[in-house]
């Protein structure tokens, strides 16, 4: 079992003990078609259930239910087998019903002798949900699952719990409806998630990853690049050129000495020099 369904199975059956008063063993009343279920998906019934409770445990089934494990069916043998690992209940029928409703009638209104459930029928288990302290086990694809607590349940101990330290009828309305309103406002800010529409079903187009570009539109594209190369390169050329020409018309100035024909400083330096 995954350690994350195990911590939730924990915590279920830590408020059925606190709240009310189950213990170990675990008293599991065993409907057949769930004995049938479990021959039929190969599950080890006894060690599952002690998986999902997180204990010891008494399997019970009835006469009823025995009387339904025995009769033809492609696993009755296996089931018949399993069955007899279990201890009998005593039912008050003479003559047997089905064994969902014998189960349902043994259960009784309140669920007084602590008992939790083991069925396939979803009858039987809508019909055991309206009790509050009523745990709830079936098999769900090829896995023994342990329902969650009723929201009502949850609701119905914490009346108990304010009852019992003796808070008075005004202050237990006024908790319950500042409790609801704080869920709704909680429920109004959370952030609304946008679920995605599914596609319609049709002719998928191909993946444009894999598809192999045209010889055309590749030409076309050497040519585009070629000629926007040849318009920079001409650009270049002309912007030299111009540079150039104007370079050209430009002198330099010469000096008023050399003009005139007299000679310069670095004449005169070499004169005296000389002499």
């Amino acid at each position: 079992m995954r350690p994350k369904r195990a911590k939730a199975y924990k915590k279920v059956m830590q408020f059925y003990q606190q709240n009310h008063g189950f213990r170990e063993p675990y008293q599991i009343l065993v409907s057949p078609e769930f004995v049938l279920e479990g021959a039929a998906k190969k599950i080890d019934i006894v060690k599952a259930l002690e998986e999902v409770v997180g204990g010891r445990v008494r399997l019970f089934i009835s006469h009823c239910g025995i009387r339904d494990v025995r009769t033809e069916g492609p696993n009755r043998d296996s089931a018949i087998a399993t069955s007899k690992q279990f201890e009998k209940r005593r039912c008050p029928h003479r003559t047997p019903i089905a064994g969902a409703e014998c189960t349902g009638e043994i259960v009784g209104p309140t669920n007084q002798h602590n008992y939790c459930v083991a069925t396939q029928d979803d009858e039987l288990r809508k019909k055991l949900r309206k009790i509050s302290g009523m745990p709830l086990i079936h098999i769900s694809h090829s896995v023994v699952v342990l329902e969650p607590v009723p929201k009502q349940a949850k609701e119905e101990s914490l009346e108990q719990v304010q009852v019992k330290m003796g808070l008075p009828e005004l202050e237990r309305k006024m908790i319950k409806t500042v409790k609801t309103k704080a869920r709704d406002a909680k429920a109004a800010l959370a952030p609304r998630k946008h679920t995605k529409g599914k596609k319609g079903k049709g002719p998928k187009g191909p993946n444009p990853l894999s598809v192999q570009k045209s010889k055309k539109t590749k030409v076309a594209a050497k040519k585009a690049t070629g000629a926007d190369a040849k318009k920079v390169t001409g650009a270049k050329k002309a912007t030299v050129a111009g540079a150039k020409k104007a370079g050209a018309g430009t002198k330099r100035p010469r000096d008023e000495a050399q003009d005139s024909g007299a000679p310069s400083a670095k004449k005169k330096a070499g004169a005296a020099y000389s002499s």
